[in-house]
């Protein structure tokens, strides 16, 4: 069976292509338009949808389901309307997590912005539930209120900055006040919320007690947060007035800080209740919010749950795979394909999320050809990077489909040398033209991360949080963050292929395994899609070396004959 599942609202459109119980093939617009977060792309010339049935060879007649959750823009799925099922944001949100999780039964907290209106009590804007088979049972929610149309007769979208008891639209509010905002229409602005989460461990706790003024705990896992008329927001719109340089980044700093606090407050009380009412100890996590590691982090430190699967595309690009498993499964009546050789019911999970195509030789040629920039194939790429590395070069890897999601896990990749301290200030400064705080994440081998992190669990998406060991932090000092834990992501061969190898063979030269990972893109701009995005990035930048599956290129013939003498 082929399911199609849309994902998206105004922005983070997205497509995803389930066949036979598992993703085939999945985009996000942004990729493709070049426009971060597909922030009001023509919706009904979006390409995404198209993409995923080009790369499986598929025509649209035979896809058997197509469903889109019911805050997505319908211009979307307007050519194939009637053939689409909507369903409820959060409930797209909790298939993302749990259909594709290694769990035949979990716990499930959905946590965002703002998901699906519900008539006479607003919107939901943190969902706990229970998915069992191919069933996902809701046991408690927190609903939004003061929202608003738009003024749009007889459609569903709505302001989600407009709603109250929003642990999402909290943070996004704190981003705005400190500056992180990426774009901004009339009323609707879209921030980035990443950067204030990374900025929070440089904060104090100024702030503490006007925030938690405004937040009550609830039974059953919820929680009031006051945020209009008066409420919290009111303080954070103007709590930086006046301040410049210095005192504004240290302010900002302590917003970051009580918005992060305030946020691991509320989830970990949800978390908590969650695992009571259940007495289960696996936990899927999606929404927005789940994109914060350093909450997911204190969740698996800090409440009984053992196991998190947390969706690589929690936001609502992710709402595109919840969709394509709920046609499949609910739709189509077929159960959750079984792992190998597992016993019991234990479900067939997602490995991995390089969800795009793959490029052949042939496109990746005439990208060579077309960008003029010296080139040379070699027999084996991902050793001759791990052998450049400790020389200090910084390099471009592209390999495989990309990842779908907003972390670059090895496909689409810059790589440096974590033991060399300065490489966070060079790669922040010289090539993502990015704020000097802003830190980077270890890729390591999944069976070494103990030795180096406070994680007792593999963490593939880069969604977990944690401490550094302390007898390690001067060992890989351009990965760990100012207060101690860095943001892991755990490699194995047969989920990560040559990265793996790569990765490896840094650790086999250098005794560490563990390699700095960032995304293949400039501030404010997608991850690169193809051969030739990854070009037009190389050229001009300071990287020292991109590798193009088995072509390395260089900026120079000279640079290129080194490469040489290096691969021997």
């Amino acid at each position: 069976m082929l399911a199609l599942g849309l994902g998206g609202s105004n922005h983070d459109f997205s497509a995803c292509l389930v066949e036979n119980g598992e993703i085939a093939v999945g985009i996000e617009e942004e990729r493709l338009t070049r426009r971060k977060y597909a922030v009001n792309v023509n919706s009904l010339a979006n390409q995404c949808w198209r993409y995923c049935l080009t790369a499986r060879g598929v025509r649209l007649g035979q896809v058997e389901a197509i469903v889109a959750d019911d805050t997505l823009l319908p211009s979307c799925y307007f050519p194939f309307r009637s053939r689409t099922t909507l369903i409820r944001h959060h409930l797209a949100h909790a298939a993302s997590a749990f259909h594709p999780s290694p769990f035949p039964e979990a716990a499930i907290l959905v946590v965002d912005g703002a998901g699906s209106l519900f008539d006479g009590q607003g919107v939901e804007t943190l969902t706990m539930s229970v998915g069992s088979g191919t069933e996902i049972t809701e046991i408690s929610k927190v609903f939004g209120t003061n929202w608003s149309t738009d003024g749009l007769r007889d459609t569903r979208v709505y302001q989600a900055g407009d709603s109250d008891h929003s642990l999402g639209f909290l943070y996004k509010a704190v981003s705005r006040a400190i500056g992180f905002t990426l774009y901004e229409e009339g009323r609707w602005y879209l921030t980035e919320d990443g950067k204030t989460m990374g900025l929070a461990p440089y904060g104090t706790d100024r702030y503490r007690s006007e925030f938690h003024r405004h937040l009550d705990l609830l039974p059953e896992g919820r929680y009031t947060l006051h945020l209009k008329g008066g409420g919290l927001l009111d303080f954070v719109e103007h709590a930086l007035d006046g301040f410049e340089g210095d005192e504004r980044f240290a302010r900002g700093a302590d917003l970051a800080w009580a918005a992060q606090d305030l946020l691991e407050t509320a989830v970990l009380h949800a978390a908590h209740w969650l695992h009571r009412e259940t007495g289960l100890t696996r936990l899927c996590l999606a929404g927005g919010v789940a994109l914060n590691s350093v909450a997911n982090g204190k969740i698996l430190r800090d409440t009984p749950f053992t196991e998190i699967y947390a969706q690589p595309a929690a936001g609502d690009n992710g709402c595109a795979v919840g969709c394509a498993y709920y046609g499949h499964h609910v739709l189509g009546g077929h159960p959750r394909p079984r792992a190998p050789r597992a016993r019991g019911s234990a479900p067939r999970p997602q490995t991995h999320t390089y969800l795009g195509r793959s490029y052949g030789t042939e496109e990746i040629r005439a990208a060579l050809d077309a960008s003029g920039l010296p080139h040379r194939r070699v027999a084996r790429p991902a050793r001759l990077a791990a052998e450049l590395l400790p020389q200090g070069a910084l390099i471009g890897w592209f390999t495989g489909g990309s990842e779908f999601g907003p972390r670059a896990l090895g496909h689409r990749s810059i790589l440096a040398d974590p033991r060399r301290a300065e490489m966070k200030d060079i790669l922040n400064s010289k090539v993502k033209h990015r704020e000097a705080f802003r830190p980077f994440a270890p890729a390591v081998l999944a069976e070494r991360a103990a030795d180096y992190f406070e994680l007792d669990i593999e963490s593939p998406y880069m969604l977990i949080v944690a401490p550094v060991r302390q007898d390690r932090r001067r060992e890989i000092p351009a990965v760990t963050h100012v207060d101690g834990t860095a943001r892991v992501q755990t490699v194995t061969p047969e989920a990560n292929g040559s990265f793996h190898e790569l990765v490896a063979r840094f650790g086999e030269i250098t005794s560490v395994p563990v390699v700095l990972n960032t995304s293949f893109n400039d501030r404010g701009e997608p991850i690169v899609e193809t051969p030739g995005q990854a070009l037009a990035f190389f050229g001009p930048s300071q990287l020292d070396y991109l590798f193009l599956e088995d072509f390395v290129v260089a900026h120079s013939a000279t640079d290129l004959d080194a490469v040489t003498e290096v691969a021997g």
